[in-house]
């Protein structure tokens, strides 16, 4: 089973015990390879000045115990530890007080970490994993031999199937060739005797704008009584 140890002390003056209980914890992992994850070791350290307040308070109810004591607190009265120094192993209390000297310690330490680590008290080591027989192959027997050369039965013809009947052909059709629609010519415009010229002309009927029927200027609205001399050049 895991092996957990916790040592209360007080800073200045048990270390001594600290570097024991290393020791042993070190030497026991070393002879049980494999499961030394099992042996674990917490050292809860703590102030001479504060001391003699922690063991004050431990017969106080808990809503009395200063607030950053508390789980300090909760821990020893798990473990019933009511005096400094305090050795634990697996809520087993083995040394509370007054200590015997460092090399009793260690001997009993080893002791009981190794009693609780006999074989009834680990647990079971993995599985190993099983070699796979190997299969030896198969002989072929004579009889086998002889059925795989002994030639392939013939396979049975395949069923006859009824011919589909014959499609009938519709033979194709022929459309008279459509009539090309005629037109009339378009009549083309008879050329009209003008002459354009752009700007202002120096006769009207060279100009656009004028009327020849009527003799007015269709630009201005003047009456052209001499084409040959346009209005719109005179001077004003």
């Amino acid at each position: 089973m895991p092996v957990s140890i916790k040592f209360y002390m007080v800073t200045g003056r048990d270390e001594a015990y600290e570097e024991v209980i290393r020791s042993v914890v070190n030497e026991v992992r070393s002879r049980v390879k494999g499961n030394e994850r099992y042996i674990n070791a917490t050292f809860i350290r703590i102030r001479p000045e504060a001391a003699n307040d922690i063991l004050n308070v431990l017969n106080l109810p808990e809503d009395q115990v200063p607030q950053k004591l508390i789980y300090l607190v909760r821990s020893m009265k798990q473990d019933g530890v009511k005096a400094l120094p305090a050795l634990i192993i697996n809520g087993k209390k083995i040394y509370e007080g007054t200590l015997p000297p460092p090399n009793e310690v260690k001997d009993t330490l080893t002791n009981e970490i190794m009693n609780m680590l006999q074989p009834q008290h680990l647990p079971p080591p993995p599985p190993q994993p099983q070699p796979q027989p190997i299969t030896q192959p198969q002989t072929t027997t004579e009889s086998t031999i002889t059925e795989a050369l002994a030639p392939p039965k013939p396979s049975p013809p395949p069923p006859t199937l009824p011919s589909p009947p014959p499609q009938q052909t519709t033979p194709p059709q022929y459309l008279p060739p459509q009539p090309t629609p005629q037109y009339p010519p378009t009549p083309s415009l008879p050329s009209l005797p003008l002459k354009i010229i752009l700007g202002r002309p120096n006769n009207c009927n060279e100009c656009a704008y004028y009327g020849p029927n009527t003799g007015t200027c269709l630009l201005f609205g003047f009456r052209v009584a001499d084409p040959s001399r346009p209005p719109c050049k005179e001077p004003t």
